[in-house]
C-alpha cells in the first residue's frame, strides 16, 4: 500500500471523510520533515492540487489536528507550525523565547517523570511532542 493510500485509510478509520484536500495536505505534511507553517504547506501542496487556497489549508490543518494526525507547535513569530503526528518518533523541543531557535532533544529523560505523573494523577500523558520554553545559550551569552 502506498503512503498516500495508507494515510487515506487512516483518515477513514478515524471516522473522517477523505477529501482531495485532506489527502493531499496530510500527505504533504507527512513528507515534509520538521515543523512548517500553513504557508509552507500551502506552497508545497498547491502544486499537487490546483485551485487550493490558503484558507482551505488552514481549515484542513485544523481538522487534521483535531483528528490526531497533525501536531501543533507555536513559534515565536505568532505563526503556528505543523508536523505529522508520529507515535514512533518521540521527541522534545527546547524553544528559545528570545530568538525563536528550536533544538530537538532526546525525550528519554522525560519518560520516568511522565510515568510518575501518570501514576500519581491517573492521567495518561501524550509524551510524543513536548516543548519546553526558555532561553538558549547564545541569547544567555548576549545577556538577553
Amino acid at each position: 500500500m502506498s503512503c498516500g493510500e495508507q494515510l487515506k485509510s487512516e483518515i477513514r478509520s478515524a471516522g473522517y471523510r477523505v477529501t482531495p484536500q485532506r489527502a493531499v495536505i496530510l500527505e504533504t505534511v507527512a513528507h515534509m520533515e520538521g515543523h512548517h507553517s500553513a504557508q509552507e504547506v500551502y506552497e508545497t501542496a498547491r502544486d499537487r492540487l490546483p485551485g487550493l487556497n490558503i484558507a482551505t489549508v488552514y481549515r484542513t490543518l485544523d481538522t487534521l489536528h483535531h483528528a490526531g494526525f497533525i501536531d501543533l507547535f507555536p513559534s515565536s513569530t505568532d505563526a503556528m507550525l505543523f508536523a505529522y503526528h508520529d507515535d514512533t518518533n518521540l521527541h522534545c523541543h527546547l524553544h528559545c523565547v528570545n530568538c525563536g531557535r528550536v533544538l530537538e532533544v532526546d525525550v528519554e529523560p522525560f519518560l520516568p517523570l511522565a510515568a510518575r505523573i501518570e501514576q500519581e494523577n491517573h492521567f495518561k500523558i501524550s509524551i510524543n511532542h513536548i516543548t519546553l520554553r526558555g532561553i538558549c545559550s547564545d541569547c544567555q551569552k548576549q545577556g538577553r
